[in-house]
């Protein structure tokens, strides 16, 4: 498998979290993130699975945007794959999709709706490029195209937003409410325009990457303190919630990581057996 991971320069670096090219087939399951994501497959097809049994699938061919998800994800990749993915900051993708994000969350939209004909440009080009620098630099050169300069939403929120990512206990719907001196109504609206979903959402979708670094890390004994340093009810609060967004009991998840070691560096992503 080939794996080549690029930071863009900025001004892409303030919106784009890095541009990744891949090489090889995977069969699994996805679990949500914090940040949505543009995928150009280069070779052979992308299977979307409507569930757990790997039966039922819709084929992804060329090119499509991934929105926030709220559930668990059954995906494969197969044959020659190859592909190259861009992972938006958590606030970065409206900037190049002009478009409210809510319109994307839990699907997956063809490029081609949101840029027509510019989209199968890019793939015929990635395709004819020689290397992977080259395919990384036609990638920034769309990006930067559609890179929208029109006035964004105020920038404290946005920073407020991006201090809550990777931290255990994100700021209340209230609290950011007082300190932006906005109506809970209008900062629902900001959340779903720009970032995809409501705040209760994004903060429950911020805890499960802290739950899913720290699991990946963890030892089983660990798991029922570690329900009540996430302020959750009890250890049922805990295994439900995480259940809802992976599909898994948590202990479930850990006896993977033990026998996958991938969940360790990659814990976003659950292998099929």
């Amino acid at each position: 498998m080939i794996f080549h991971k690029h930071i863009p320069p900025f001004p892409l670096c303030a919106y784009v979290d890095c541009i990744v090219y891949l090489e090889g087939n995977n069969k699994g399951v996805g679990f949500p993130k914090t940040a949505m994501s543009l995928v150009f497959n280069l070779n052979d097809s992308f299977k979307l699975y409507a569930g757990k049994e790997f039966t039922d699938y819709t084929d992804y061919k060329k090119h499509w945007v991934a929105g926030l998800q709220t559930g668990p994800t059954y995906i494969e990749s197969y044959g020659e794959s190859k592909m190259v993915v861009v992972q938006f900051k958590t606030r970065g993708a409206y900037a190049f999709l002009h478009q409210p994000l809510h319109s994307f969350t839990d699907h997956y939209i063809p490029l081609d709706c949101v840029y027509n004909h510019t989209a199968d440009e890019v793939w015929e080009q990635l395709n004819e490029a020689g290397s992977i620098p080259e395919k990384i630099r036609i990638t920034e050169n769309f990006l930067l195209r559609h890179l929208l300069t029109a006035k964004m939403p105020d920038a404290g929120l946005f920073t407020s937003i991006d201090c809550t990512n990777g931290n255990k206990k994100s700021p209340t719907v209230n609290e950011m409410c007082r300190q932006h001196g906005i109506s809970r109504k209008h900062l629902n609206f900001l959340f779903k325009e720009y970032l995809g979903v409501s705040p209760k959402m994004m903060s429950s979708l911020n805890r499960l990457q802290v739950i899913l670094q720290t699991i990946s890390r963890s030892k089983p004994g660990k798991l029922t303190s570690f329900a009540y340093e996430l302020d959750y009810f009890d250890q049922a609060h805990f295994n439900n919630s995480f259940k809802k967004f992976t599909g898994l009991r948590p202990t479930d998840y850990l006896r993977n990581v033990e026998i996958k070691p991938t969940l360790k560096y990659v814990p976003h992503f659950l292998p099929a057996d």
